[in-house]
């Protein structure tokens, strides 16, 4: 499965940030939609030209229409929008510096950006949205100790924010400091009970611990949003248990959600060739895990044991030499290799 990373709090895509004294080149553009096709055709464009025609000076009209803007990717549209709003009103909304912020940041201007969110600060008393965007500055830059205290001053204007602790969370996971981590997902638990990622996130971290009450969360993520990876999470932890009957159940189920998840179809087949000792079905999950993924190293090395179990020795070298030619120095499939040419040869 692939590794849960989560954009706090920009809502479009990733863009890498650095610290503020990199030049703004360092980080590439994004793509823009062409304008014409689509933003100066929008029904919501169209109605907020309209009513700035007669309401030139409503910063929270330049603020709707950048937020437009910024859903189309126009960045220098947002920017512009922004900078309108700010002129006539930066002293009493931090909404206005959020999207200026923002459409620095898809555009590549990560040091303008950190500097909006500073000025910002300045000038509005409860800017609890720019100390969350510094901690997530902070947080990608792996500066964990600055993105906390930035964290704890959003909180301590609003201790509910459960945004806060989710951040909080992910840095003393990325710390290390699991235990914290955990305390600090189950606290963004409490405060918002549709926080799909700080249920998964608790989830994840209590079946690391072998807690079962990790399913507690799990199932109640997948209320919220009933996702493969989440399913696959709950199938994991049963079968690390060794509860069986419920790991099949749980994989069966995100087959039926993603019929080629190459993760679930491997588990399958080591399942049935550890514990319910039924090489063929073994080999047969195998090979559509390695149908899923060509390049599946441990399906192959997997495949190529049930074929040295049933004497095919052709096709486990086959099987073996694949998994070798797909991870560098895979020392599993390496030994099992030379084994086998080695029992060939004395044959």
């Amino acid at each position: 499965m692939r590794k849960i990373f989560f954009l706090f709090l920009f809502p479009f895509f990733i863009v890498s940030c650095s610290n503020s004294n990199n030049k703004e080149k360092d980080t590439p553009k994004a793509e823009k939609k062409d304008s014409l096709n689509d933003e100066l055709h929008s029904a919501g464009i169209k109605t907020l030209n309209e009513q700035l025609k007669t309401s030139p000076n409503n910063p929270h009209l330049y603020y709707q229409r950048g937020l437009l803007y910024l859903g189309f990717k126009d960045f220098e549209a947002a920017e512009a929008d922004a900078l309108r709003a700010l002129k006539i009103d930066s002293l009493s909304n931090d909404s206005f510096y959020i999207l200026l912020t923002n459409a620095y940041f898809y555009a590549g201007k990560t040091r303008l950006a950190k500097e909006t969110l500073d000025r910002c600060i300045k000038n509005i008393e409860n800017a609890t949205q720019a100390y969350l965007r510094l901690a997530e500055i902070f947080f990608y830059v792996k500066k964990y100790q600055e993105c906390i205290t930035n964290v704890n001053k959003a909180l301590k204007i609003n201790p509910n924010l459960a945004i806060g602790y989710f951040i909080k969370g992910m840095c003393y996971k990325e710390s290390g400091d699991t235990s914290v981590a955990l305390s600090s997902f189950q606290t963004a638990c409490e405060q918002d009970d549709q926080y799909y990622d700080a249920f998964v996130e608790t989830g994840r971290l209590l079946a690391a611990k072998h807690n079962p009450l990790c399913i507690e969360y799990f199932n109640k993520a997948l209320k919220i949003n009933q996702t493969a990876e989440v399913v696959y999470f709950v199938a994991k932890f049963f079968q690390d248990s060794k509860r069986i009957p419920q790991a099949i159940d749980a994989y069966n189920k995100l087959l039926s959600i993603e019929p080629k998840n190459q993760n679930a179809l491997y588990n399958m087949g080591v399942i049935h060739y550890i514990y319910l000792k039924d090489i063929n079905k073994a080999k047969g999950y195998f090979t559509q895990a390695i149908d899923a993924n060509a390049e599946y190293a441990d399906a192959y090395l997997a495949r190529g044991i049930c074929y040295e179990d049933q004497n095919n020795l052709s096709e486990a070298e086959a099987d073996y030499k694949m998994a070798t030619q797909n991870r560098t120095n895979y020392e599993a499939a390496i030994m099992r290799l030379n084994a086998l040419l080695e029992k060939r040869k004395g044959k």
